[in-house]
């Protein structure tokens, strides 16, 4: 499954606010960015931890709360909002379990409101011109984040997240672009992915 534990940075365009988004829970700038869906966006992604560095990019579906397609590495995710697909691109298998928010890598539950239990957001002094910031916390397991919204446009522009030990993760998503799909079912289900498919529900 995802790892819980990621940084996202994302250049996401969504609706002008009406006041300032200083003004505004946090939940409530990812509920507009959840209005933007269907949406399908291009991410470039970073893990470091010392003098050890990867990265990996891929695409983003996000088709509405809870309802997604994520390519990561070799793994392929989809979910329909109560049941999670995941392909290996190496063994050519789908497997299909119950959807356990739990088990989704945290810019991923970002993305759908889906913040773990106890997560703290607070606002912060952002070091962005033009930027409002968000710091997020959790003690068990412990992690920080930090988001950056654009004040103008709504776009969240960025998530920072350090996970000890020291695992930094970073994640930029190119502006989204519409997303339309004569059957989004299936491609939510992985069905154009080759292999055999193993039912865990």
């Amino acid at each position: 499954m995802i790892r819980p534990a990621l940084l996202l940075a994302i250049g996401l365009l969504l609706a002008p606010a009406a006041q300032g988004q200083q003004d505004k829970p946090f939940h409530k700038v990812v509920d507009a960015f959840l209005i933007n869906a269907p949406i399908k966006m291009n991410y470039h992604y970073t893990i470091a931890r010392g003098n050890f560095r990867q990265d990996t990019s891929g695409t983003l579906v996000l088709i509405g709360p809870g309802v997604f397609r994520l390519e990561l590495w070799d793994k392929v995710y989809g979910s329909d909002g109560s049941s999670l697909y995941l392909h290996d691109r190496n063994t050519h298998q789908t497997v299909i379990d119950s959807l356990r928010w739990t088990e989704v890598n945290l810019w991923v539950r970002l993305l759908h409101g889906e913040l773990p239990a106890r997560t703290v957001v607070t606002p912060c002094e952002s070091t962005s011109k033009g930027a409002t910031c968000w710091e997020l916390s959790h003690e068990e397991p412990w992690w920080q984040g930090v988001v950056e919204t654009d004040t103008t446009t709504w776009a969240i522009r960025e998530i920072l997240l350090h996970e000890e030990p020291e695992w930094q993760h970073l994640v930029r998503l190119d502006i989204p672009e519409p997303w339309n799909n004569a059957n989004p079912d299936s491609f939510i289900a992985l069905e154009d992915l080759p292999g055999t498919r193993l039912d865990l529900r």
